[in-house]
């Protein structure tokens, strides 16, 4: 290592002055960096080896300043030699200030790194801050911040006193106000603010339902319904509409929402109410859908009506046998016989694709000789079927009587119906009664050529349909054509209850 002797101080000294010197005038501008630069230990402008730096050092000046660098005795030193042109002889050339400034102009460069420690103070501008989360009453809302060092936060609802934490709930109080986070740093100038839309609050009804566990409301023919289905959750204006409880079951050509509801009822989609006098017994499923225009639920509703006390009796009857029906070559003729008499005829063609005639009045019409099978079933003034059914699916009894002993009745295993022959001509009186109830209805019976003597003499006068079946429905498996009856039979009754209620609506 090289003593250092006062020249050699005083000559890097001269050094340091003349490089930054030519520096300022190398580059036109003297800035901070090389400022900071030039206190760096490790700037090239303060060798160790005196050798082979100091000589840069006796660059002069634009000034004309003589600052060779000399020894002791006032002599310049020979290392002038060593980076000076030899084409020169001389060390104060002013052709080597260019060089000198080439020498240390790598200085701002060792100390590049310096300004890097500045830029932990983020300015405002890089400072930023989101909410995580959306604003609805129930949810917790987070934050998340760039720029901004060990943050601290403050959130703010309209009208409330700030609250300081790295979350926060949001309650139903807060419904239609918006939320403000502030998030400040540690350093300087790092703050952020973000602001939340309104908060909401989803829509729900008070109890969860399902397809399975619907909200159910049962009530009897007759009844008035007025029910409000609104929700007991939901912010801003709710609307309500109908939908389907089993969507892959309904035909989207023919049917509509609005057809699941309970016949002669309506459904207020403002105010979710729905209102009217139920007369149709059946089981009505269908949804309700709430909405704010964020949110949507749905309450599943299964509406039950049961049939009110039965006034009387629904017959059907039919002329063909229940064998030979829709065959595509048989036409037949029906008639439905109503609880107060009135009489309905139905006309058949060959043709099962075809629709029957329907006209308003008739007599049951058969020859001599021939039968009828005949149905029926106790209904309720709306004409909804009352038929009871025990535990083991047997039905309420229904007997078949006539006012001519010679009538032959039976019940028809194969058809679940009764079936009356007729050996003389003449108008019998047919009565079909269950649970209490009965109608009668006459029947017309044309002579035929044929003597009616070889029909027989055995006049049974009453036919009840056997236990351990189900009545009129058609559900023994070994009759199968029974369903066939069991349809035209279901058919009349429920144009036959229609036809009932026009008429009393127009009385």
């Amino acid at each position: 290592m090289h003593r250092s002797t006062s020249s050699t101080r005083r000559a890097c000294a001269l050094g340091t002055t003349v490089a930054l010197i030519g520096l300022t005038t190398g580059l036109g501008v003297f800035t901070s960096t090389a400022a900071f630069a030039a206190d760096e230990p490790t700037s090239a402008v303060a060798p160790a080896d005196t050798s082979s730096t100091s000589a840069p050092s006796s660059a002069t000046d634009t000034t004309g300043t003589d600052t060779t660098a000399k020894d002791a005795s006032g002599t310049a030193t020979p290392t002038d030699a060593t980076t000076t042109p030899a084409t020169t002889g001389t060390t104060t050339d002013a052709t080597t200030a260019p060089a000198t400034t080439d020498a240390t102009a790598p200085a701002p460069t060792t100390a590049s790194p310096a300004p890097s420690t500045t830029t932990k103070v983020a300015p405002t501008a890089s400072s930023s801050v989101t909410v995580v989360g959306s604003p609805k009453v129930g949810t917790t809302l987070f934050y998340k911040t760039t720029g901004v060092d060990d943050p601290r936060a403050v959130w703010t609802v309209e009208g409330a006193a700030p609250v300081v934490a790295s979350s926060f709930e949001v309650t139903a109080a807060m419904i239609g106000k918006t939320i403000t986070v502030t998030v400040t740093g540690s350093a300087p100038g790092q703050t952020a603010t973000a602001t939340t839309d309104a908060v909401t609050e989803d829509v729900a009804f008070a109890t969860e339902t399902s397809y399975d566990a619907p909200r159910t409301i049962e009530l009897t023919a007759g009844d008035t319904l007025d029910e409000v289905f609104g929700v007991s959750k939901g912010s801003g204006p709710v609307t309500y509409s109908i939908g389907y409880a089993d969507p892959e079951s309904v035909d989207p050509e023919t049917d509509t929402p609005e057809s699941y509801l309970p016949y002669d009822t309506t459904f207020d989609a403002a105010t979710a109410r729905l209102s009217g006098r139920v007369t149709v017994a059946s089981v009505f499923d269908f949804t309700v859908v709430a909405t704010n225009g964020t949110s949507t639920a749905t309450e599943y509703v299964e509406v039950v009506v049961e049939p009110a006390k039965a006034v009387g009796v629904m017959a059907q009857t039919v002329n063909t046998s229940p064998t030979d029906l829709f065959d595509g070559e048989h036409p037949f003729t029906g008639w439905l016989i109503e609880p107060d008499g009135h009489i309905t005829t139905f006309k058949f063609p060959g043709d099962p694709d075809q629709e029957p005639t329907v006209t308003d009045g008739g007599q049951p019409t058969v020859q001599q000789g021939q039968s009828l099978w005949i149905n029926g079933s106790p209904v309720d003034e709306f004409g909804n079927d009352t038929t009871r059914y025990d535990d083991e699916g047997n039905a309420d009894p229904v007997t078949v009587t006539s006012d001519h002993a010679t009538d032959q009745i039976a019940f028809d295993e194969d058809s679940f119906s009764t079936k009356v022959t007729f050996p003389h001509a003449s108008t019998h009186v047919l009565t079909v009664a269950a649970q209490s109830v009965s109608v009668s209805f006459p029947v017309t019976v044309v002579p035929t050529a044929a003597p009616a003597s070889t029909v027989g003499s055995v006049t049974p006068t009453v036919a009840t349909a056997p236990k351990g079946q189900l009545a009129f429905t058609g559900a023994d498996e070994t009759a199968p054509i029974a369903w066939a009856l069991g349809l035209i039979a279901a058919g009349a009754g429920l144009a036959g209850a229609r036809s009932l209620r026009r008429r009393r609506a127009q009385r």
